[in-house]
């Protein structure tokens, strides 16, 4: 494991001196640094001190002259200074590294790089490339959301308006789970999560994208066939006397997708249409993904008292809902398949939630005030208040809170088992 990683800085650190040194003409530097602290507050729990952090994000950008090209480093690197020493995983400190080439009528980009396809901000059904964190204190963790993978991209423009675009991975990386194992307390299993940290019994993953900008009406249209980055999980038996250790296995997919965005009076529309086709189409598997379609619809408009409001609501319909293989053990099999459901986040056959974010801006644009809210299929309501304040051009103090109204969820499985908490962060960005 060192060793392959020493072998991929070594190349990320050669594309650096070589570029820097031979070919480019001007030069561009960027640095995030922050502090910050997470606590917890869940009222059954009582006050826990969750963890602290220092982050550096240095990047290196290289423009060529007279040949229409980038150079772009970048690394992420965080240890916890208080409590139990912790420190990044060595396989996330490179963050984006490539050199990308533009002509006339197409680009080429080769990598480490972060893809973005639909126009759904959050919940987009579209964004299938990349592995993400799962386990985030907060939920819109700028930090530590999707990470990059190594591709080949071909960008072709034969219009203006146009663009087709083929992305190839060779190699993806799992999602990042919590980092214990899980105790399934009915079955008396337990879910050992893998430590690998690229997928290589599972190659290959290719999108190719169009898309399509009017003057009122923009489309996209996407399809994947990819390494899907949550597990399903291997269940040998189902029984409620005997104990077994349970494994993910990650399995190929395809995204078939449409999506548009115009404009309605003052505001702004956009839909992500998308059939997701797994392995289990016929849902007999209980610890398998289902195939699904699903819709994200996404509002933009602006509220009274200068407020921008931003509303996504999300509706998925899942195949073959229910239909797994109960065995002789009907009572354990129900036990898992609500573990697994929920893990995969297909509780129902039909989910649908609501998101709202509201943001406003005082002391002329120093501070900002933010509010996200969910809906999330349950009884319970998510909230998370935030506030900026610039303090310099180059420095701002940010905290927040994450809660949800009722208890947390009586599931084993829980994908991420973060409760409410606060944080507070100082950040300086050059």
């Amino acid at each position: 494991m060192q060793s392959r990683f020493k072998t991929y800085l070594f190349i990320n650190l050669l594309s650096l001196f070589f570029g820097s040194t031979c070919f480019a003409v001007e030069h561009g530097f960027k640095f995030i640094s922050f502090v910050d602290y997470y606590g917890g507050i869940e009222y059954s729990e009582g006050y826990e001190n969750l963890r602290s952090r220092l982050f550096f994000r240095p990047e290196y950008s290289a423009n060529f002259d007279n040949s229409n090209s980038e150079l772009v480093i970048s690394t992420n690197l965080w240890a916890q200074p208080v409590g139990d020493p912790n420190f990044i995983d060595p396989y996330d400190i490179p963050n984006e590294a490539y050199f990308s080439k533009k002509t006339e009528l197409f680009d080429i980009t080769v990598g480490q790089k972060l893809v973005t396809y639909g126009f759904a901000d959050i919940y987009g059904p579209f964004n299938a490339p990349h592995s993400s964190h799962q386990a985030l204190l907060s939920l819109d963790d700028q930090f530590e959301g999707r990470r990059p993978d190594p591709l080949f991209q071909l960008r072709f423009y034969p219009t203006l308006e146009d663009i087709l675009e083929f992305t190839y991975i060779p190699v993806t990386r799992p999602d990042k789970e919590q980092p214990d194992d899980v105790y399934l307390s009915e079955t008396q299993d337990t879910v050992i999560w893998s430590n690998d940290p690229y997928l290589t019994d599972n190659l290959h993953s290719f999108f190719l994208n169009y898309k399509r900008y009017g003057e009122n009406f923009d489309i996209q249209l996407l399809y994947g066939w990819y390494t899907e980055h949550t597990p399903d999980f291997i269940v040998n038996n189902i029984s409620s006397s005997d104990s077994y250790d349970i494994k993910p296995e990650y399995h190929h997919k395809h995204t078939i997708g449409a999506a548009y965005a115009t404009r309605v009076g003052n505001t702004t529309l956009s839909q992500d249409f998308a059939l997701n086709i797994t392995k289990d189409f016929s849902g007999k598997d209980l610890a398998a993904q289902d195939s699904d379609i699903t819709v994200n619809t996404q509002i933009l408009a602006n509220l009274p008292w200068d407020i921008l409001s931003q509303y996504t609501i999300v509706y998925c319909y899942f195949f073959n809902h229910d239909e797994y293989d109960r065995q002789s053990d009907s009572r354990a099999a129900e036990y898992l398949a609500e573990q697994f459901h929920d893990f995969h986040n297909q509780p129902y056959q039909h989910i649908l939630f609501f998101v709202g974010h509201f943001e406003k801006s005082f002391l002329r644009e120093k501070l900002k005030a933010q509010l996200n809210m969910g809906f999330f299929f349950s009884p319970n309501i998510y909230v998370a208040p935030r506030l900026a304040y610039s303090i310099t051009d180059t420095s701002r103090l940010e905290t927040g809170i994450e809660y949800t109204f009722g208890k947390p969820k009586d599931i084993d499985l829980r994908r991420n088992p973060s409760n409410d908490n606060f944080f507070i962060r100082f950040i300086m960005q050059y």
